[in-house]
C-alpha cells in the first residue's frame, strides 16, 4: 500500500524477463557445436564445390575407369590377350632358364630375410587393426565414420600379405614355376629368366598404393583415381609381354606405349596435387602429397631398370635384387607415411572436440540448470 491505495502487483506476462546465465543465442550455438561434435569426421577430405562441378563434367568413359569391375575386368582382358599372342615359355620348361635359376640359389636367403621382415610387419599392421576396431566402437556415437579410418590400415595389410607371398614363392620354388624364359631375339639375353611373380605383385599392389595416394591422402573421388589406376594396370602388363617379343620395332612400340601411359598416369597424379593444394593453401606440400610424388619417383626409377634390363645393361639376377628391395621399401614408406597422416587426423578431431566443449557448452549446462528456478 502506497499513499493509502493498495498497490497491484503487475501479472507474471509484465515482469521483467530474467536474463539466465548465457543468453539464448550461446546456448544455441553451444548446442549447435555439440550437435557439430557428434558429426565430427576423421580425416575431413571432402569434395569442394569446384571439385563436384569438374566431376560433374567426367565423361562416360571416366565414370567406368572408376568403377572396381572395369579395373579387374580390364587388367585381367589385357593380361589374357597379351599372354595368347606372346606365348611366353615357363622357366621350368626351357633347359637354359632351369640353368640361369639354379645359379642364384643364394638368393634365395636374401627372399627369406625379406619375407622374415615383412611378416614382422603384417603382424604388427594386424594388430594395430585390431586394437583400433575395439577402441573405434566406443567413439563410434561421435565419429560416424571413425570405421573408415581403418580403411588404410586394412590395405596395408593386404598389401603386405601379397608381397609376403611373392617373397615365399622365391624361398620355396625349387622349380621356376614364378618365371617365364625371356625371348628377346639376342643370344646374350634369350632364355633368362622373367620373374613374372614381381608384375603379378604389382598387379595387386600398385592399385592399393594409387588409391592410399590418391584417394586416402588427397581426398580425391574414384573417378579421379580410376584412370591412373587402370592405366597403370595395362602398362605394367604391357612392360611384361614386351619379354617375350622377338620382333624389335613391335617390342619398342609396345614399350613406347607403355612408357606413355605411365607418363599419363603420372601427370593425372599431379594435378591431384594441384587441386588438394587449390584447396588447402596452407598444408604443406610434402605432407598428404608426399605418397604421390614418391610413387611417381619410385615408378620412373623401376622404368629405368626395366630398360636396362631390356638392353642388357642390368642383367635379370641384379633386377631381381632390385625389385625384390624396392617392393619392400615402397610399401614400408606407405605405411609410414599413413601412419603419419592418421595420427594427425586424430590430432585434428581430439582437438575439435575439445574447442566444442568450452564455453558454450558450459553455458548451456547453466542455462539447463536455472530453468527450474524460473518456474518456481
Amino acid at each position: 500500500m502506497r499513499n493509502g491505495v493498495p498497490v497491484v502487483p503487475a501479472p507474471p506476462s509484465e515482469l521483467p524477463p530474467v536474463e539466465p546465465i548465457g543468453s539464448p543465442g550461446d546456448v544455441e550455438a553451444g548446442r549447435g557445436q555439440i550437435s557439430s561434435a557428434k558429426s565430427l569426421r576423421l580425416g575431413g577430405l571432402e569434395l569442394s564445390s569446384e571439385d563436384e562441378a569438374d566431376e560433374n563434367c567426367h565423361n562416360l568413359v571416366r565414370k567406368l575407369c572408376a568403377m572396381k569391375v572395369t579395373w579387374v575386368i580390364a587388367t585381367l582382358f589385357t593380361i589374357v590377350l597379351c599372354g595368347a599372342l606372346s606365348g611366353p615359355v615357363v622357366c621350368k620348361d626351357s633347359v637354359s632358364c632351369n640353368q640361369y635359376h639354379h645359379k642364384d640359389q643364394d638368393l634365395r636367403l636374401y627372399s627369406a630375410l625379406i619375407t622374415a621382415a615383412l611378416a614382422a610387419v603384417l603382424l604388427q599392421e594386424a594388430a594395430a587393426v585390431a586394437l583400433t576396431h575395439n577402441t573405434a566402437r566406443k567413439a563410434i556415437h561421435l565419429i560416424p565414420n571413425i570405421k573408415e579410418s581403418l580403411l588404410p590400415s586394412v590395405l596395408l595389410c593386404v598389401t603386405f600379405l601379397v608381397l609376403l607371398v611373392e617373397n615365399l614363392a622365391m624361398v620355396i620354388g625349387d622349380v621356376p614355376w614364378f618365371a617365364h624364359a625371356a625371348n628377346l631375339n639376342r643370344s646374350d639375353l634369350n632364355e633368362q629368366p622373367v620373374f613374372t611373380v614381381f608384375y603379378a605383385e604389382w598387379v595387386v599392389n600398385v592399385p592399393i598404393l594409387l588409391v592410399m595416394a590418391g584417394s586416402i591422402s588427397l581426398g580425391r573421388s574414384a573417378v579421379e583415381v580410376g584412370e591412373p589406376l587402370l592405366i597403370t594396370n595395362i602398362y605394367i602388363v604391357l612392360a611384361w609381354v614386351a619379354h617375350f617379343i622377338p620382333n624389335v620395332p613391335l617390342r619398342y612400340t609396345v614399350v613406347s606405349v607403355s612408357f606413355l601411359m605411365y607418363f599419363r598416369a603420372s601427370w593425372i597424379m599431379c594435378m591431384w596435387v594441384v587441386r588438394w593444394r587449390r584447396r588447402n593453401p596452407e598444408c604443406h606440400i610434402l605432407g598428404r602429397p608426399l605418397l604421390s610424388f614418391v610413387l611417381i619417383i619410385v615408378f620412373g626409377i623401376y622404368g629405368l631398370v626395366y630398360l636396362g634390363r631390356l638392353h642388357g645393361l642390368v642383367s635379370y639376377r641384379n633386377e631381381r635384387i632390385f625389385y625384390t628391395t624396392m617392393n619392400f621399401t615402397t610399401k614400408l614408406f606407405a605405411s609410414m607415411t599413413l601412419a603419419g597422416i592418421r595420427s594427425s587426423e586424430f590430432q585434428e578431431v581430439l582437438l575439435t572436440m575439445l574447442a566444442n566443449t568450452q564455453t558454450s557448452f558450459k553455458r548451456a549446462v547453466n542455462y539447463e540448470d536455472q530453468t527450474p528456478l524460473l518456474s518456481d
